[in-house]
């Protein structure tokens, strides 16, 4: 028998014909060839959703503060999470169903919703569950609101919304009174003259994300603008939505930590991009950049990242539709991912917003105020099913038809669990009514259907929701090959 290899993450190419690997609710795992494994990759599940608090609202924001404190902006509510689950409310914002971003210089939290009054501060305890203080709403006439918010040596900073202008709070800002706001610390776009997106720091320095070119800042120490632009560098695309720009961590891929964001060219085309130092290159593959361009309206689309057993997550999720795009950045790999609703339908994953403190990593529901923790020991979200799919290469014979005998299941076996195989023979367009395959309760059970019929094409495919520990690692399938 041939065994089928899975050799990657979700490619499901513009024509089916060509390529339908499917990787939805599974993310794959490199086996070092070194060790000589007889396969190259093994896929996990994602992890569940375990709920924790519950509170009123939407999701907006979620950030882990310098000292470890986990803030949560739920509604109009900004809210500390303590390790032991307690919530605690330290003040509240403006209504609204858009999102925030938060920052803090290592005393002054700062929390920012992208309109022109829309700033709040607050002072940060000197140590994780300490008290917060004197939050309030910033009324500086020289802030001028911001979507993004970001920080460099301990200065805040802002972009100037749908204007060709950012600016920064004074160093170590801690309050209006002693610290105010200088009308003068304002720059703009010089090369590109586009509107600023938003604001993120790399290292020592500046991305201004302007809507068709970047172009870098650093700490000039002048007195009368603490930062010039780095002559000579941009990179020519721009940034679609000021809420997918996320920082990625140091791994083996991005030895001094990398900065992601959804993008396009100068002709307007949708990739997801990664950036070290002062470069940057499109990582989203073609069936990726495909699915974007399809969804429309990108301008509000959010993303996170978060780390769990050595992966490095960029989740980018846009509202409305009924999958979020994964990166693995550790790997290199996209799959999706999706939440069900009542119906068991696919809909858009429970969670917009993610964040690490405590050793956890924690989740704030798009809208019915759920605080999850998320965990690899949970198989479901909060008691709903999670829909796990992984569609298989093309088999195909020399061109005659053959005859497919046997496929057994090469998966870690799980009590209770059934898995769904169905196949296509127009090569990925429609499928047939899918066959179960329950899983063993013991390691030594390898899950068989036979007589499978005639193909010269099939793509089989792995459909199941049933909770438990597994790892797909591909099949094997027997063909004879027939005259025809």
């Amino acid at each position: 028998m041939a065994r089928i290899n899975l050799s990657g993450g979700s490619y499901v190419a513009r024509s089916a014909s060509v390529a339908a690997q499917r990787c939805l609710n599974l993310y794959p795992e490199p086996l070092p060839q070194t060790q000589g494994e007889p396969v190259a990759y093994a896929h996990y599940p994602t992890p569940g959703l375990v709920k924790i608090i519950q509170t009123a609202g939407h999701g907006r924001g979620a950030y882990q503060t310098t000292q470890g404190d986990l803030i949560i902006v739920m509604g109009v509510q900004v809210l500390v999470v303590f390790p032991s689950g307690e919530v605690k409310a330290i003040g509240t914002i403006t209504s609204s169903t858009m999102p925030v971003r938060i920052s803090d210089n290592g005393t002054t939290l700062f929390i920012v919703d992208g309109t022109r009054t829309g700033g709040w501060y607050c002072a940060l305890p000197s140590k994780i569950g300490g008290e917060y203080g004197g939050f309030a709403q910033i009324k500086d006439e020289a802030f001028y609101g911001s979507r993004t918010i970001a920080i460099l040596d301990t200065f805040f900073l802002f972009v100037n919304p749908d204007t060709t202008n950012w600016y920064t709070s004074p160093a170590q800002f801690s309050d209006e009174a002693t610290t105010p706001f200088d009308s003068l610390y304002v720059a703009s776009d010089t090369t590109s003259l586009s509107t600023i997106v938003g604001v993120g720091v790399l290292g020592q320095y500046i991305w201004l994300f302007g809507r068709n070119q970047i172009e870098f800042w650093s700490d000039s120490g002048a007195s009368d603008f603490p930062f010039a632009r780095v002559p000579g560098v941009t990179i020519e695309a721009g940034c679609i939505s000021p809420y997918s720009i996320a920082n990625v961590p140091t791994t083996a891929n991005t030895l001094n930590g990398a900065i992601m964001w959804l993008g396009r060219d100068r002709s307007g085309y949708a990739r997801v991009y990664l950036g070290q130092q002062t470069t940057a290159a499109p990582v989203s593959t073609f069936p990726v950049d495909g699915a974007l361009q399809a969804m429309g309206d990108l301008s509000l689309a959010v993303a996170n990242v978060y780390q769990q057993d050595g992966h490095v997550f960029y989740v980018l999720t846009i509202p409305g539709q009924s999958s979020s795009w994964v990166y693995d950045v550790s790997t290199g790999l996209w799959h999706e991912r999706c939440s069900l609703d009542e119906n068991g339908n696919e809909a858009q994953v429970r969670p917009v917003f993610w964040a690490q403190a405590y050793g956890k990593i924690w989740a704030v529901d798009r809208d019915n105020g759920a605080i999850y923790q998320v965990s690899t020991n949970a198989y479901d979200d909060a008691g709903l099913p999670i829909k796990r799919q992984r569609a298989f290469p093309h088999l195909l014979t020399d061109g005659s038809r053959g005859i497919h005998r046997k496929f057994m299941l090469d998966m870690q076996q799980a009590a209770n669990v059934t898995v769904n195989v169905d196949w296509s023979d127009d090569r990925g367009t429609t499928f047939y009514s899918p066959q179960s395959l329950a899983l063993g309760s013991t390691g030594n059970v390898w899950p068989t259907l036979w007589r499978l019929g005639m193909a010269r094409d099939r793509v089989y495919r792995l459909t199941w929701t049933d909770p438990g520990a597994t790892a797909l690692m591909g099949a094997f399938i027997d063909i004879d090959p027939v005259r025809s």
